[in-house]
């Protein structure tokens, strides 16, 4: 018998079955319930991993593809990992080499305080390589770090280099050859649940669909846009009109006014987050990939940022004078997430069926309340109007804020990301899927719009465990601290800083077996992961001994 059809029985039997699997983390969690009985929430039920009850069949999709790792360019062995997962002491974890991380990019991590039994968080950072078409592909020789020469094996210049892999330097026999090339820096953090598998594999893959989708959609236009790019940056400076960088061949007036640079990368990144929740679908059917992943991702391309949100992961900028949040949280509790979702179940309501009511109501509805008024507000609704309450109202809403987050069908406290493709609720085995989107919002922020960088100006990327507990004005004032204080020509600094900000979250064990912040309130349980990216070196990459000092500053002017 055929292996997946095997398999699609298995589950079909397995649906009608009253198994359940519960995953105790900040995005499933039965915690938190206030105001008198519910049913059973925070538990999700993957049934392309269930086991066959009976042992007469064996557990199909056992095959791991992506086993359990901890970030690549932390260099960490088996040891390393098994000591980060210490629970009882949680361990603040950086690089191993500081050094090794081109940009001096900052990164450290904890895993939870017992909640899952592996840190579900994972974080990607790599160099991606976009080349114009129509030129030979380069020579490309290794450059020891150290002393900057080059190392005597060449070898051809890869698409994308991890960030913590030697330098490539670009040679060519005939200058006039050198194929116009960019650079772009990609950083991402994948914060899991209900499970590993789907953060692992997109830490590992996602970046290879946002290269394919920046290579489709800039390489053809590669040299033109570079020309551009270096025309208004001198003669507009930061005045730059909305079509600054529209492509000129073969599109129209209209289409000139909305082609653009931004809107090619933004497409490449929408259409990267979907292509790979449609692999981690596909090879669900082959491999065991439990779960899915709340996603951020930020990539630095010709002087700008682009953040591409789906969760309630979150990228803040530092700077001298500011600090502004370039993404924002999407969860069940965002405004037009809740209005996206009703309308889901407003078109499809066989997605809830008779379990759940669409509707949000001002407040928790009971039996007392039948037949009298209560506000409410549907998908279409900006305000609130009034309805009287009948039985259908007396279902748990689609998404309940009786949790310490809002909840989307009593379980996950996000509406967006990868993955989840098998999830259901654990009492009337309603899938999550529908609800949740793999489209990422993504923001743009024009570094040039800052007059002057200095190494002190900095993105941090977070998953929700250091946001949970730490504001974004807070997590400046720490970054700017640790900053302030250190060495400029240590390497290791920015992962110092981003060291504090997860040490901050994470507070210190008590003899109540919680966690406790140093100023009192609670700390983060959750798994915290952390990049503090300077913009200073992504813009003018340091040269070893000859970098910068701390009060050297760039002019974008």
């Amino acid at each position: 018998m055929d292996l997946s059809v095997l398999a699609q029985g298995v589950r079909n039997v397995l649906s009608s079955s009253s198994r359940s699997s519960a995953e105790d983390d900040d995005d499933t969690d039965n915690s938190h319930v206030t105001g008198g009985p519910l049913a059973r929430v925070g538990m999700v039920v993957d049934m392309s991993d269930a086991n066959f009850i009976g042992g007469f069949i064996p557990v199909l999709l056992e095959k791991v593809r992506h086993p359990y790792c901890r970030p690549e360019f932390l260099y960490f062995t088996e040891d390393d990992i098994a000591i980060s997962a210490d629970k009882s002491i949680r361990p603040v974890i950086c690089p191993k080499n500081a050094d090794r991380m081109p940009l001096l990019v900052g990164y450290a991590e904890t895993i939870n305080a017992g909640k899952t039994q592996q840190n579900e968080d994972q974080a990607t950072a790599r160099l991606l390589h976009i080349v114009q078409q129509g030129y030979e592909a380069e020579e490309a020789k290794e450059l020891d770090r150290k002393h900057n020469g080059p190392i005597s094996n060449g070898r051809r210049v890869s698409d994308d280099e991890p960030l913590g892999s030697p330098t490539i330097s670009l040679r060519s026999d005939s200058p006039s050859l050198i194929a116009p090339r960019i650079e772009a820096a990609f950083f991402a953090i994948f914060d899991g649940h209900a499970g590993t598998g789907a953060a692992i594999m997109a830490s590992r893959c996602l970046h290879e669909h946002i290269k394919v989708g920046l290579f489709s959609r800039l390489s053809e236009v590669l040299e033109s846009l570079i020309e551009m790019d270096r025309q208004e940056n001198f003669i507009m400076s930061k005045c730059r009109s909305e079509s600054a960088y529209s492509l000129g061949k073969g599109v129209s007036r209209r289409e000139k006014q909305s082609i653009n640079a931004d809107s090619l990368v933004i497409g490449a990144l929408e259409s990267a987050y979907v292509d790979m929740d449609a692999q981690i679908a596909e090879e669900k059917q082959v491999f065991k990939i439990p779960g899915g992943c709340a996603v951020i991702s930020a990539i630095i391309l010709l002087g700008k940022i682009y953040v591409a949100n789906a969760g309630d992961c979150r990228a803040v900028l530092v700077t001298s004078d500011k600090v502004e949040a370039l993404s924002r949280d999407l969860t069940p509790a965002a405004e037009s997430e809740r209005k996206r979702m009703q309308e889901i179940a407003y078109r499809n309501p066989e997605y809830i069926g008779s379990c759940f009511s669409r509707l949000e109501y001002a407040r928790h509805l009971t039996k007392k309340d039948m037949r009298k008024k209560v506000l409410y507000r549907d998908w279409f609704m900006d305000g609130w109007s009034v309805k009287t309450v009948r039985d259908g109202d007396l279902r748990p809403p689609l998404i309940n804020d009786r949790f310490k987050k809002k909840r989307l069908l009593n379980t996950i406290g996000v509406s967006r990301g990868l993955g989840d493709h098998h999830l259901l609720t654990v009492d009337d085995k309603i899938s999550i899927k529908p609800f949740l989107s793999s489209v990422p919002e993504v923001r743009v922020f024009d570094i040039r719009s800052l007059s002057t960088l200095t190494d002190k100006d900095v993105l941090i990327l977070a998953s929700d465990g250091l946001w949970d507990v730490i504001t974004n004005e807070d997590a400046g004032l720490i970054v700017k601290s640790a900053l302030s204080s250190s060495d400029p020509s240590d390497p290791s600094r920015y992962c110092a800083a981003a060291q504090e900000l997860v040490t901050a979250a994470r507070g210190n064990p008590t003899e109540s077996y919680k966690w406790m912040m140093n100023c009192g309130g609670l700390a983060s349980t959750d798994d915290i992961t952390v990049f503090v990216i300077p913009l200073k070196y992504c813009i003018a990459p340091p040269h070893g001994e000859e970098e910068e000092d701390d009060e050297e500053m760039i002019n974008l002017d």
